[in-house]
């Protein structure tokens, strides 16, 4: 009797297991690509934002962003 023949049981379930891995690789690697086409563009962040950002950032003092902020809300009323 020949042992490791093609037909032997545990090759059966090694071929069968590395089948479901490539299958299951392939879905979870399309599902992903579709994802990336439906996800909307990144928005753009706003002044305020910016300022926020500068602020908690150490580039502009607390009083400078109390100002460009005041300056920034005179604006919104205009528009």
């Amino acid at each position: 009797m020949m042992h490791g023949s093609a037909t032997d049981p545990a090759w059966i379930f090694v071929m069968v297991a590395l089948w479901a891995v490539a299958i299951g690789t392939a879905f979870w690697l399309g599902a992903r690509l579709l994802q990336r086409q439906h996800r909307p563009p990144p928005a753009f962040p706003s002044a305020l934002d910016i300022l926020e950002r500068r602020l908690a950032s150490g580039d502009i003092s607390y009083a400078e962003f109390d100002e460009a902020r005041a300056r920034l809300r005179e604006h919104e009323l205009d528009i």
